[in-house]
């Protein structure tokens, strides 16, 4: 198909304009979002209890304080990753998808030598796709690859004989149907998921893709110079244009900078900001598109302007998912190899350009004439001596370095199947085929093809973390580190140095990092809790203090802040720091602004919605919040929260936490009063030796202190001192004065004064002058729940409204059995109404509570014999056998004996126990 020229009408955006567009915009957005997602920088939360007293419970004259443990949260930063991006590899192959589509279709119409060129690359990139792994058709012969050779070679070929006169759209519409057809037959046929599809077929065009982007920047390496030549003549009158000099000077401006980037491999324009060749790509290509119609003298001899208006946009588009999937993987070697490419191109196609220019057309900018119409219609220099010399050049310095693109290349794709495979052997842990076929991969990769690959380092530490091989991810780490500094392998690898014996290795890690990256917040903000660990309060300050002000007002710094002034019990300091959180952003500074409240003035805390899985922060500011709304008596506060905390203490995945989860249920019940629930629900995390048990089993017994079961309460900090639980000692020794055993109590506290333990001696001498300076009188009216139904209960006894004083009764039985006298009456009440049963079970769910109790055991045992139950009262009889003197226990003998004989005389027929008892 001959050239011609007539067509070159002016450019206009046409779909395809709008699809390189969109293609280019998505690789700007993974240009900033693609590290962020490949390889986040995530913040780790870390508890430090510090004591908290929740209340102080009454044992007569002393105030015995109830202490839990509150949290300071500090966040650390950890770099989790390198994860694969299946979405941004679909976005790719479409793209490429659409440039081969576009690609064909033009080369369908050119003639037959420009066809057969055209063709080449194209059935290299079909052959690199390596399908056949895929296992389409159930086999692993290339019979797919043969169908899509014949199908897009064969159509393209049909188009180009026997179709000379299709339009560029019919051949479009043919091609791109071949083309889909053949994409939905891969996706249903492959026997790998379609997303581990998507990644396999994007890691086998890698290198497809790296040759659409030096296409790319080839083309439009001139571009920024003949841009700068369309702004020094674009005005209207030749007076305002400006002339050779500014020209001069702006081109030297930009090769120079080129220049020092390629000769130093890198240039840094200001603090934190380095010389980017790919952001000077951008208004290259923006000009290629513009500009296309007027550079048509120099390629419409091949491809006439009509069809190139559809392959540079498809082209661009194709050159923009490459790039844009290897920023959204954040692949070290294909972005350096991209860089370093483009760099060298832009240079020396544009300093070829510059040359070109200034030999055919100086004159005429001399003459402020408008030289970009003509730039591609030379008198002297033809322009294909441009490329001729720039290419030569790219050569040139690419053999000075030994050929390294095409390495780079290979290193980038080796990541991408690395990453693939890693990912499958995460899913079957069992397959060590899968990894070791990942660490081969990442070997390759880093070790060999590209050593300054930071991507395969990380990919190794990630296979070593998910096997827990620690000095393996370690070494893979180091040998990142040795590459060059990173900010991120830095805080991963000092992460790993996280054991008391390690602390050195981890300051000598994050203060060479921040040496290196001296704006890094991050690395300063590790340094500074690290310091934490030592007694070097200042070097935490310093570095908390350069956190904030390299990043002022984050969230990380300010909870630090907050957490190291708690920390230090600086609490005026800590309340002068700046106000407000977002619990469901800033989960770590809410809950250490709680415990700052709960530490000097607790306020009322909203009820809070926590995620179904829990971690430190969020488990900190639930529990903080919790406690604030029991401290400050919020009743509708904990009732809101009472359902979240169950639903967490259900999850699996909040087993970690279920201890404290359960401990905020029974304390949240026992401030609003439901003592029994309460109690049940610590029952199960009180069983046990451990020290957490210990704590749980010394609770109980100060909650049976604070309802006046003082023999019960006795026992049961007996039973919890014996298990490690220091203030459970002081405590019991009140509890015996309390219940009339002073000379028991006091032998109590000398035990403690004797103990070689100074904490615990110190403990014993004060309990002792305690007992010696105050009154522990036994006898002394304490307030209980059940008390007011207890009254209510009498009242309507008075009122002869048995129904309702049987409905206060149930309750006491139900709620607050620990409640003797309660208990007591209620039996008594039982009895006078003939309810022997019920008065039964009331006195043996006292007992339970109390069994120590003679005035439950003597009303148990008279409430068996007339319950016919007499089989139960054995122990109850033996029992008080033991405790009461011969003749009380002569005279309760008769009375049971009296109660008994009732019984039998009034039915014969229960004359004896029941096999099973009517309640157990």
């Amino acid at each position: 198909m001959s050239p011609n020229l007539a067509s070159t009408r002016a450019w206009r955006p046409t779909w395809l304009g709008v699809l390189a567009a969109l293609a280019v915009g998505l690789a700007i957005f993974y240009y900033f979002t693609g590290p962020a997602s490949t390889l986040p920088m995530r913040l780790l939360p870390q508890l430090q209890a510090v004591p908290l007293t929740l209340e102080q419970v009454a044992a007569g004259p002393v105030r015995v304080p109830v202490q839990a443990s509150g949290f300071i949260v500090s966040l650390t930063h950890d770099v989790a990753g390198p994860f694969t991006q299946p979405v941004a590899a679909g976005l790719f192959l479409l793209l490429l998808a659409a440039a081969l589509v576009g690609w064909v279709a033009v080369a369908s119409t050119l003639a037959r030598l420009a066809f057969v060129a055209g063709m080449i690359p194209v059935i290299f990139l079909l052959l690199s796709l390596n399908t056949e792994s895929l296992g389409i058709f159930n086999t692993s012969e290339r019979y797919f690859l043969y169908l899509m050779l014949g199908l897009v070679g064969g159509g393209a070929y049909a188009l180009h004989a026997f179709a000379e006169e299709w339009r560029l759209g019919r051949r479009v519409l043919v091609l791109g149907a071949i083309v889909v057809g053949l994409g939905l037959l891969i996706f249903s046929q492959s026997q790998l998921p379609a997303a581990e599809t998507a990644l396999q077929l994007a890691a086998y065009a890698t290198p497809g893709g790296a040759v659409l982007v030096a296409l790319l920047v080839l083309w439009v390496g001139v571009e920024n110079i003949r841009a700068l030549l369309w702004f020094n003549a674009q005005a209207e009158q030749p007076g305002s244009r400006f002339g050779l000099g500014p020209f001069v000077a702006a081109s030297l401006l930009y090769l120079g900078a080129l220049l020092l980037y390629v000769w130093n491999d890198g240039l840094q324009l200001l603090p934190g900001v380095s010389l980017d060749p790919l952001v000077l790509l951008l208004p290259a290509v923006l000009a290629g598109g513009l500009g296309l119609r007027l550079r048509a003298p120099s390629y419409a001899g091949t491809v006439p302007y009509a069809e190139a208006r559809v392959l540079y946009p498809l082209v661009v588009a194709g050159a923009a998912g490459a790039l844009g999937y290897a920023f959204a993987t954040d692949n070290t070697p294909l972005l350096a190899a991209a860089r370093s490419f483009t760099g060298l191109a832009l240079l020396l196609l544009g300093g070829s350009f510059w040359l070109y220019v200034l030999i055919n057309f100086m004159p005429l900018i001399q003459q402020r004439l408008r030289v970009y119409r003509v730039a591609f219609e030379p008198r002297r220099l033809p322009f294909y001596t441009v490329y001729v010399l720039a290419v030569g050049g790219i050569v040139i310095v690419q053999s000075r370095r030994s050929f390294p693109l095409p390495d780079q290349v290979q290193a980038g794709q080796y990541n991408h199947l690395g990453d693939l495979a890693r990912q499958q052997s995460e899913a079957t842990p069992d397959d060590l085929s899968l990894a070791v076929l990942a660490e081969r991969y990442y070997a390759e990769s880093g070790d060999v093809l590209y050593r300054g690959n930071f991507h395969a380092q990380f990919g190794r530490a990630a296979l070593y973390r998910f096997r827990q091989q620690r000095g393996n991810e370690i070494v893979a780490l180091n040998r990142a580190l040795l590459r060059g500094p990173s900010e991120k392998v830095s805080v991963r690898l000092a992460g790993l140095f996280n054991q008391p014996e390690d602390l050195f290795e981890g300051l000598d890690i994050l203060r060479r990092g921040l040496k290196a990256q001296p704006r890094s917040a991050a690395l300063a903000g590790d340094l500074a809790q690290l310091f934490t660990k030592t007694a070097l309060n200042d070097s935490v300050a310093f570095y908390l203090d350069q956190a904030e002000r390299l990043n002022p007002g984050s969230y990380a710094s300010r909870t630090n802040q907050l957490g190291f002034l708690l920390s230090q019990n600086l609490y005026a300091e800590a309340q002068k720091q700046p106000g407000g959180s977002n619990p469901a952003t800033e989960p770590a500074l809410a809950a250490n602004q709680l415990l700052l409240g709960l530490l000097t003035k607790p306020v009322k805390a909203d009820a809070p919605a926590p995620p179904a899985v829990l971690d430190d922060a969020t488990f900190a500011h639930l529990y903080h919040s919790v406690l604030a709304n029991i401290k400050t008596q919020n009743a509708a506060g904990i009732r809101q929260g009472l359902p979240h905390l169950a639903n967490l203490a259900r999850a699996e995945a909040n087993a970690p936490y279920y201890e404290q989860l359960v401990f905020l249920q029974a304390y949240a019940r026992h401030a609003l009063g439901q003592e029994r629930a309460a109690r049940q629900l610590l029952l199960p995390v009180a069983a046990g030796t451990t020290g957490t048990a210990a704590y749980y089993q010394m609770l109980l017994g100060l909650w049976q202190l604070q309802q006046g079961q003082y023999a019960t309460a006795a026992d049961q900090l007996a039973f919890a001192a014996s298990h490690g639980a220091v203030q459970a000692g002081e405590t019991r020794a009140y509890a015996l004065a309390l219940n009339g055993q002073p000379d028991s109590a006091r032998a109590q506290a000398g035990r403690l004064a004797a103990s070689p333990d100074s904490a615990l001696q110190l403990l014993g001498r004060r309990t002792l002058a305690q007992l010696a300076a105050a009154s522990f009188a036994p006898g002394v009216a304490v307030t209980r729940i059940g008390d007011d139904w207890l009254a209510q209960a009498r009242q309507a006894e008075q009122a002869n409204n048995a129904a309702a004083a049987a409905k206060s009764y149930q309750r006491i039985v139900q709620e607050a059995p620990f409640n003797e006298p309660a208990i007591l009456a209620a039996g008594r009440f039982y009895t006078r109404r003939r309810s022997y049963t019920a008065a039964y079970e009331a006195l043996r769910a006292g007992l339970d509570e109390n069994p120590q109790s003679p005035t439950l055991l003597r009303a148990y045992a008279l409430a068996a014999a007339d319950a016919g139950l007499t089989e139960y009262a054995t122990d109850a009889l033996a029992q008080l056998r033991q405790q009461l003197a011969p003749a009380a226990y002569a005279t309760l003998a008769a009375e049971y004996e009296q109660h008994r004989a009732t019984r039998a005389a009034a039915s014969d027929s229960f004359s004896v126990a029941p096999a099973i008892p009517p309640l157990q």
